[in-house]
């Protein structure tokens, strides 16, 4: 097996020894220089069995060379080690080779040799003798060469046990073979910067080495040597001479091929940072040199005998750590696109801590196809034998260090034989438009570029000519034959190599497969192009093939075709029932012939990405048209419903709406003498026509009213100044329909004197069957004794009683178009609505990220401010004031899209500041697909150090014009609350679930609530009419049925339990609360389970449903509910802390309402122990929920631009209901809570008597759990109501509350301690002014007026200078 080390720089050769039982065999991948190359080793002795996969070099960046063989920097690299390796295989195992297989072999080498020479590579010879000499020393050596064996021939690091089923292969006796000739040092000399280096490559004790001097000068270029570096190095002497001439260096096309090679090794070698591959998005991590796992495998070990990417684990199976899971544990069915593995950093817990960093994004639990294991890019881990995990970085930087301090021997040895180097040059600096973190792309479509059309017809032919030969190989391969050799195999296909635009068979040997041996259903989940390619199928079935089993040996196989823009294919196999074997988590690659290349398969993204997003905007188009044309029917038919409807009203209920109609009405009924009240002309009404009501009021209730004409004008209908004019409300058919109101004018009937004679006209209905009215001025009202009027209306000709049926379907039509009217202009008030809504919300947005922006300016920033996608972005960085501050390195670590991007940016060093400046800085560009940039900075290239993640949240900045691009898929999150506003609302937890789910909602996430069932859900208006049976369980001794509503725009569960333990009018007050909401608990994680539901959060509020975390994880996620990660709120820890701490201790984070009230709190016992995962996020308010704009309950809607008019008028109806004094219009204080001592009641008290004797008014809104304290508050009410200033209200009325908001010029919110509050948001949403106590949230969201304005102008404005900026962001008052 052949690695290339990427920390030193060597290429690792092994040294195969017979007595230790190694057999080569052939891969399932096949190389990519001949069919037959060994892509690993299968060690076996007689208690284990292991496949040894060779590093694949295809995720590494390609980058065309100038030599005329077109050879790419991996294939350099593979031309040596398939060279060692080929002429080992061939002289160790002549002896049980056939003739055939000798030939293709030496047919092989010859090929290699060729690439290599027209590379500038010279490679010796073939020295083929077919004959080895026997050996029997037992002694093996390992992938590194670096272990040994026991006396009986087993190595002495643990092996993997054998796969059940498959016997054990015997030992294989063979002679030492003779050592393989070295290869030629070959010198290569080319300028770096202003320096000239050479560089050799040599061949000593089965190592290739690469050797670097760069401190030469042009007298020194033809006579400097390596010799004494190497023996510095404590090496052997490396064969071949210690000088090479000039006339030895290559063609000039082939120097340029070489000097990529020598120059990317050399970068490695140096360890100075990323690789170019790296740098350019490249996979460095599938390769290592000297570094092996638990087992004495080398990194790349695997189960499989498949190729590419394979990786290792970077913690050992069994720890704590739950992200490293066998593949056995894969992730849900189906191959999303593949998220390559994040840049490592820090924990969340603590923006200093010193651990292995590690992206904000949660690792899957279980993995299938794309979601590898995580492991630091770059930067691969290593391990001892006794399988003690070391840290990679710390591996590579003692291999460097030792390095380093052979070489630095070696040049002091030299310096004394040597004249002194000449002074270096000061380095240039570096200009402006040098991207610090290469594009791949731009690297892509250059090198694509140089391919010219004769290239590309020459390749269409050969491709074509290999297609033929692949198709008719695969349709004629005979299955036992081929498998003849590969009954241990795990993986092969026919053709070896797949071949793009033809079929490919896969053979899949069950008995090899740890996860799926014993399953009865194997499917291929199938991709290509590491996943961005989809498949026409994205599952293939495998079916039992016609190959015998023998060995143990159970091969299914499949088939399907590779796409001809396919460079690689990547599969995993599955059960289809969530079990996978993924390769370990690294999924199965196969490099494919005749395809594209990955420069023109990257080159064409951009143009792949605006292609995908426009058939995706015309799929999206053409749904939301379908959508459109559904609905538009729907609503149709529901028009045409309710017109029917109403004609079947019309028609059934003529009679019953005729009843106690009147055309005239008397104030006496039985007295015929008696004065009239009110009569209507014409008589009869005829519908559809207008009609004239003579009203008396001096005949009713509005008696009192005067006549203010002179007496001269008794006759006038003009109104005169201060007389009061009744006002007519109206409605037909027992007011089915309202009309607006019509003011009244005096009529010319004059009576008697007795009598005042008022008219008003009106329209009478094609409908009407009746008029129904009332008359009003003022307060006063004439509402018939509560049984209102009514005009009786008769049908028109030539309808009667008989025909009614007839006259109300004449209706249709017109109940059409009314209906259609109607709802045209709901629809379009609802989107003006909307669309004012969206623009307030986008705007509260931008001043978010603007002053979010403001905040990070002195440490983060970036030019231009804006930034686009496709463009090139420099970001600032001032460690000053951060974890980093002092270090002397500091290293950007970025990505894309939540990290989901497969572009990666860094580890990179930034570049310093210069003299006076502070900001390090690194340039890159954009993808054009990204939406969002997503970075940490640290002190370390990766592995322990110090990270800056903004206290574990990461740094996100988002990008504008993004093409095709998108964020992660939606999240789904499931609340399991006991309280839920409006339907179950005792406090603030009530409002706060239902704000947090429609705030998640609006960011696009999946969101679902999950509450109990109350009885008193069933008098809920909210409710009524909309609750749906979901489905029902037997658990817990009981029958559990589940119901769903919509409640708020959110999609809500109701578990309601035959035992009766929801069976309350009430949330709370029962004696066993603890025990039901517990069941509660379980209930809902239960209807998750039996629903087959994977929530990926699981969010559980306060004490009552903080038994959700423990038992979750004790009694579900082991079960099958294996997705969620939970979350709890502590939303009062005044309560139930047994609870919390058990929620605490289980949680993956929990948090509670408030910073303020967080660092009150974090010494608490319940949360002390597990305080690195607590934090505070401060609560907010539903603005659209809480708005004076919208409000049934308010007398006038207002916003900012009629607030006093609004406020104003509430006031007025405040002051009628709750029977305060109206004289004076004086200031209203305000208290809406809930009588306990955390809320103060003694300084409510207070202000109650402070308000009367400053002459306010005081109401209070709220009542006491305490029945002595409640006694306390009758008594305070009792004293202070008898001047009509103050009101007491002792019980919860959500309605009433509204209108105290809108009427109170300041809401008191005194509280003890408050974990937010809300109080003081919604008072401000109403334009009251808050008072409250600094405690809590109330001073995270409440900023005095004389003292908060540094803390208001930075928290609101992000201004750090608020009389500088000129800002006063405080809005109220607060006391200590």
């Amino acid at each position: 097996m052949a690695t290339l080390g990427t920390a030193v720089g060597t290429i690792n050769l092994p040294k195969v020894n017979a007595a230790s039982g190694i057999t080569p065999v052939g891969l399932g991948g096949a190389t990519r220089l001949g069919p037959l190359a060994g892509r690993c080793v299968t060690t076996a002795n007689a208690t284990a069995s292991r496949t040894l996969p060779r590093p694949n070099p295809r995720r590494r960046q390609v980058f065309v060379c100038a030599a005329s063989s077109q050879l790419s920097q991996a294939e350099l690299e593979e031309l040596l080690a398939e060279n060692a390796k080929l002429k080992q295989l061939l002289n160790t195992y002549a002896n049980r080779l056939s003739k055939q297989q000798v030939d293709r072999l030496t047919k092989q080498y010859e090929e290699i040799a060729a690439l290599a020479a027209a590379a500038g590579l010279e490679l010796e010879p073939l020295d083929f003798t077919g004959e080895t000499t026997s050996s029997s020393s037992g002694v093996g050596s390992s992938a590194n060469g670096g272990s040994t064996s026991s006396s009986n021939g087993l190595s002495s690091k643990a092996a993997p046990a054998t796969a059940a089923g498959a016997p054990a292969p015997k030992a294989v006796t063979a002679d030492v073979p003779a050592k393989p000739a070295a290869l030629k040092p070959k010198a290569v000399q080319y300028t770096e910067g202003d320096k000239k280096v050479k560089a050799w490559v040599i061949e000593k004790g089965g190592v290739v080495q690469f050797s670097f001097d760069d401190s030469i000068d042009d007298s020194e270029a033809a006579h400097s040597t390596p010799a004494s570096q190497h023996a510095a190095a404590g090496g052997p002497q490396a064969a071949g001479p210690a000088a090479v001439p000039d006339q030895q260096q290559p063609a000039s096309s082939a120097v340029s091929a070489v000097d990529q090679f020598i120059q990317a090794t050399k970068q490695k070698a140096s360890g100075g940072g990323a690789s170019r591959w790296a740098a350019m998005g490249g996979d460095t991590t599938s390769s290592s040199s000297n570094v092996k796992d638990s087992s004495g495998a080398a990194p790349g070990a695997s189960s499989s005998s498949g190729g590419g990417r394979h990786s290792w684990r970077s913690t050992p199976m069994g720890t704590d750590d739950d992200s490293q899971l066998p593949a056995a544990a894969a992730a849900p069915q189906g191959p999303p696109a593949p998220v390559p593995a994040p840049p490592v950093r820090p924990s969340a817990t603590s923006p200093t801590s010193q651990a292995s960093a590690v992206p904000q994004q949660q690792q899957q639990q279980r993995r299938g196809p794309g979601t590898p294991l995580l492991h630091q890019q770059g930067q691969p881990s290593s391990s001892s034998g006794n399988g003690v995990v070391l840290d990679g970085a710390a591996a590579a930087m003692a291999r460097l260090n030792a390095a380093n301090a052979a070489a630095a021997a070696a040049a002091a040895t030299s310096q004394r034989q040597a004249p002194p180097p000449k002074p270096q040059a000061s380095p240039k600096p570096v200009e402006d438009d040098i991207l610090d973190i290469p594009d791949p792309l731009e690297t892509a479509a250059a090198a694509v570029k140089t391919i010219t059309a004769a290239d590309k017809a020459k390749r269409e032919a050969e491709n074509k000519k290999v297609r033929e030969v692949a198709q008719e190989e695969v349709d004629k391969h005979d299955p036992t034959a081929v498998a003849a050799t590969r009954h241990q195999w795990l993986i092969f296909t026919v053709p070896e190599k797949p071949v793009a635009g033809c079929d490919v068979v896969v053979y899949y040997n069950r008995t090899q497969s740890e996860p799926l041996r014993e399953r009865n259903r194997i499917q291929l989940c199938l991709g290509f192009n590491q996943w961005e390619l989809a498949a026409e199928q994205a599952r293939v079935d495998l079916y039992p093939s016609a190959i015998p089993h023998m060995d143990g040996s159970d091969f299914w196989s499949c088939r399907f075709r590779v796409p001809e823009t396919a460079y690689e294919v990547n599969f995993v196999l599955t059960d289809g029932d969530g079990l996978f074997d993924n390769n370990l988590g690294q999924d199965y690659t196969y490099p494919t012939q005749a395809g594209s290349t990955w420069e023109e398969w990257t080159a064409a993204a951009v143009e792949r990405a605006a292609e995908a997003e426009k058939e995706r905007q015309k799929k999206e188009e053409a749904r939301r048209a379908e959508e459109a044309k559904q609905m538009a029917e729907e609503k149709e038919k529901r028009d045409s419903d309710n017109a029917l409807k109403r004609v079947a009203e019309l028609r059934d209920g003529y009679k019953w709406l005729q009843e106690g109609g009147l055309t005239k009405k008397k104030v006496s009924d039985t007295d015929p003498t008696s004065k009239t009240l009110w009569s209507v002309a014409p008589t009869p009404l005829t519908p559809g026509k207008t009609a004239t009501l003579l009203y008396n009021s001096k005949a009713g209730p509005l008696a009192w009213i005067e006549d203010k004409r002179p007496a001269t004008k008794k006759g006038s209908t003009d109104i005169v100044e201060g007389q009061q004019v009744p006002m007519l409300h109206y409605g037909y058919n027992n007011w089915k329909v309202k009309c607006d109101p019509l003011p009244m004018k005096l009529s010319r009937v004059t009576g008697d004197d007795d009598e005042l004679w008022w008219e008003v006209s009106f329209n009478v209905p094609k409908d009407a069957c009746c008029v129904n009215f009332v008359v009003n001025s003022g307060s006063s009202w004439d509402n018939n004794g509560s049984k209102d009027h009514k005009i009786a209306v008769e049908l028109p000709k030539p309808y009667d009683a008989e025909t009614v049926g007839k006259w109300a379907e004449s209706m249709l039509e017109d109940y059409l178009k009314e209906e259609h009217a109607a709802r045209i202009k709901a629809e379009k008030e609802q989107a003006e609505r909307e669309a004012k809504r969206l623009k307030e919300r986008t705007a509260a947005k931008e001043k978010a990220r603007a002053v979010l922006s403001r905040q990070m300016e002195h440490v983060m920033f970036t030019e231009p401010e804006v930034i686009q996608a496709g463009e090139r972005v420099t970001v600032y960085y001032n460690p000053d004031g951060t974890v980093l501050a002092g270090t002397s390195e500091v290293y950007f670590t970025g990505g894309f899209n939540r990290w989901a991007h497969k572009r990666q940016l860094g580890p990179v060093k930034m570049r310093p500041p210069g003299p006076n400046g502070r900001h390090w800085r690194v340039r890159f560009s954009v993808p054009k697909d990204a939406c969002q940039l997503d970075f940490v900075f640290s002190n370390v290239p990766g592995g322990d150090g110090i990270y800056d993640n903004r206290g574990g949240f990461d740094y996100h900045l988002p990008i504008k014009g993004s093409i095709g691009g998108s964020l992660p898929n939606r999240l789904h999150v499931a609340h399991i609350a006991v309280e839920m506003a409006p339907v179950a609302k005792v406090g603030g937890l009530g409002d706060v679930v239902t704000a947090l789910a429609r705030a998640v909602q609006e960011e696009g996430h999946l969101v679902e609530v999950i509450l109990p069932r109350y009885d008193f859900f069933l008098q809920s208006p909210v409710l009524a009419g909309q609750m749906r049976h979901d489905c029902e369980f037997d658990w817990g001794g009981t029958r559990i049925f589940v119901s769903t509503a919509i409640v708020e725009g959110l999609r809500c569960f109701f578990i309601e339990p035959r035992n009766g333990f929801f069976a309350t009018p009430t949330v709370y007050g029962r004696y066993d609360d603890e025990v039901r909401f517990d069941f509660f608990c379980k209930a809902a994680l239960e209807f998750l389970l039996k629903t087959g539901r994977q929530p990926d959060i699981l969010h559980c509020h306060d004490w009552s449903t903080a038994h959700v975390a423990k038992s979750f994880w004790e009694d579900y996620q082991p079960y099958g509910l294996w997705k969620p990660k939970v979350i709890f709120t502590i939303h009062n820890l005044n309560y139930g802390q047994k609870k919390i701490t058990e929620a605490a201790q289980y949680c993956q984070k929990f948090t509670t309402v408030s910073p303020t009230y967080a660092f009150e709190v974090g010494g608490h016992p319940a949360i002390a122990s597990n305080n690195f995962k607590f934090m505070g996020i401060r609560n907010g308010i539903d603005t659209e929920l809480w708005s004076p704009t919208e409000n049934k309950f308010l007398p006038m809607s207002y916003d900012a631009n009629n607030v006093e008019e609004g406020k104003r008028r509430a006031r007025e109806e405040l002051r009628k209901r709750v029977n305060l004094s109206q004289w004076q219009d004086k200031l209203i204080i305000a208290v809406v809570s809930r009588l306990t001592p955390q809320k103060g009641v003694h300084l409510i008290k207070h202000a109650a008597y402070k308000a009367l004797d400053r002459g306010c008014q005081f109401v209070l809104l709220g009542s006491a759990p305490d029945p002595k304290l409640q006694t306390e508050f009758n008594e305070l009410a009792d004293q202070l109501r008898h001047g009509q200033d103050a009101s007491f209200i002792f019980e919860y009325n959500e309605p009433l509350s509204y209108m105290i908001y809108a009427a109170a010029d300041i809401v008191l919110v005194p509280s003890m301690f408050e974990p937010c509050g809300l109080t003081q948001m919604i008072a401000m949403r109403y334009g009251a002014v808050p008072v409250v106590r600094h405690t809590g949230g109330l001073r995270d969201t409440v900023f005095d007026v004389d003292n908060d304005k540094p803390r208001a102008a930075w928290e609101v404005a992000g201004s750090s200078d608020w009389m500088r900026d000129k800002i006063d962001e405080t809005n109220g008052f607060a006391f200590e």
